[in-house]
């Protein structure tokens, strides 16, 4: 393998995770802002809970009302086929939001990492 060719690899994959990072970094700033639009760029992605805690998986339906898809305990994963359009929250036991997702394509994966505050809206 030649020297350019390893340098691109090592390039794309560093730009695979920071799209990762960054989808990790999404917080419930938006929730009850966001709904799900159209339905036109599928992708499936898998939600690990690596948050220690229960999390239920919500999906944003298009009128901006949570509907649970699944529910979690820590180490569990959830594969799903979805929309780049159509928002996904995590919520703890009492249904408080922790975490958002927000689909694109070329991320095939979420860890669900945020601890709860039990304040809600975190």
């Amino acid at each position: 393998m030649s020297k350019r060719l390893y340098v691109s690899m090592i390039a794309v994959a560093a730009l695979s995770v920071a799209a990762v990072s960054d989808a990790q970094a999404a917080s419930c700033a938006k929730f009850g802002k966001v709904r799900s639009q159209s339905s036109n760029a599928p992708v499936t992605v898998t939600f690990v809970n690596k948050s220690g805690e229960y999390r239920s998986v919500m999906w944003v339906d298009f009128k901006g009302n949570l509907v649970n898809y699944a529910n979690l305990n820590p180490g569990q994963r959830y594969q799903i086929d979805t929309y780049v359009t159509h928002p996904w929250v995590f919520t703890d036991g009492p249904g408080n939001c922790v975490e958002m997702f927000l689909p694109r394509k070329g991320v095939a994966r979420f860890n669900i990492t945020r601890k709860s505050t039990g304040a809600g809206g975190d």
